[in-house]
Order: C-alpha cells, then sequence, then structure tokens
C-alpha cells in the first residue's frame, strides 16, 4: 500500500515535470522564434500542452493508479497539482532567461509595459509614477514566484474541463465496500 502511495507520488512528479519540460521547450521556441518569450500570437497554444499533457497524464493515472476510476474532484486536484508543479519549473526557466541568459528582457519587458499603459490612454506622469511597480513585477524572483500561483490558476482552469472527460465512476457498492 505505502509503495502505491509512493509511485502515485512520484507519477504526480513525473506529470508536472513533463509539463514544465513542454512548456520550458515551448517557451524557448517561441523565443528563438520571436525574441519573446510572450505576448505573441503563439501563446494560445500553450492551453493545447497544457490541456494535452494534463489529459494525458490524468488518463493514465486513472487507468494506472486508481483502477481505472477517478472522481471529478480527484482528477481536478491532480490536474492542479500537476501544473502548480510545472509553474515551479516554468518560473526557474524564467528566473534563468531573466537573471543569468538574458538579464536585458527585464528592460524589455518595462519597456513593453510602459508602451502598452501608454497606448491605454494614460499620462506619462502616471506611467513614470508606475515604472518603479512595473520594474518590481519584472524581477527574477518575482517572476518564479507568480509564474507557481499562475500555473496553479492555468491548472485549475484546465483541469475544471478536462476531469469532466477523463472522470469515470465505479460501483457504489464496490467503492463503500472495499474499506470494510
Amino acid at each position: 500500500m505505502e509503495n502505491q502511495t509512493q509511485d502515485k507520488r512520484l507519477f504526480l512528479f513525473t506529470s508536472g515535470a513533463a509539463l514544465g519540460l513542454a512548456m520550458v521547450l515551448f517557451s524557448t521556441f517561441v523565443y528563438l522564434l520571436t525574441g519573446r518569450l510572450s505576448g505573441t500570437s503563439l501563446d494560445a497554444l500553450s492551453w493545447l500542452i497544457y490541456a494535452g499533457v494534463i489529459y494525458y497524464t490524468m488518463r493514465v493515472y486513472r487507468d494506472r493508479y486508481m483502477g481505472g476510476f477517478l472522481s471529478y474532484g480527484k482528477g481536478l486536484v491532480f490536474g492542479m497539482q500537476t501544473a502548480a508543479l510545472s509553474g515551479l519549473i516554468i518560473g526557474f526557466f524564467f528566473f534563468i532567461m531573466f537573471r543569468f541568459i538574458n538579464p536585458g528582457l527585464q528592460f524589455q519587458l518595462v519597456q513593453e509595459a510602459e508602451e502598452a499603459y501608454l497606448a491605454l490612454g494614460m499620462s506619462e506622469a502616471f506611467v513614470e509614477e508606475m515604472s518603479a511597480s512595473i520594474e518590481m513585477m519584472s524581477n527574477p524572483w518575482v517572476l518564479l514566484i507568480s509564474n507557481a500561483f499562475s500555473g496553479l490558476i492555468n491548472g485549475l482552469l484546465v483541469a475544471l474541463i478536462v476531469s469532466i472527460f477523463v472522470k469515470r465512476k465505479g460501483d457504489p457498492f464496490q467503492e463503500v465496500m472495499k474499506d470494510v
């Protein structure tokens, strides 16, 4: 029993690592193609990657570790945990990109944010006042934490939908009697 719990945990970590690695490879591809890490038309594909990896790993989890049955709630928790772990990996990737590989990305991000605020019609004085906040939000440490949190939110949104398709109910009598 304890061995199966360890196997479940290991599979969860593996699933999170697979999703994180897929998103890092996608982000690297987008960066090499466009010179930007986000804000491109390719960003919509990241949702497909999230959905595909979570769907596949949740289905394997259901069939391999849950006896072929998975409730909606357990599927939702699995998807959120997987995405939260991947968020840590993605956040670490952003940290490395902004801190070591290309520190100029932080300046580029601040500049793009200021331009976006000006395009929204905000005054230059207001944007100047906000520049300290913008710089703080583009700090590599803040990006690490915010990516971990956004991974959790993205996982919630994707798992809400994916769990509907992966859930499979068992015989209620057998479910109750397995603990007796």
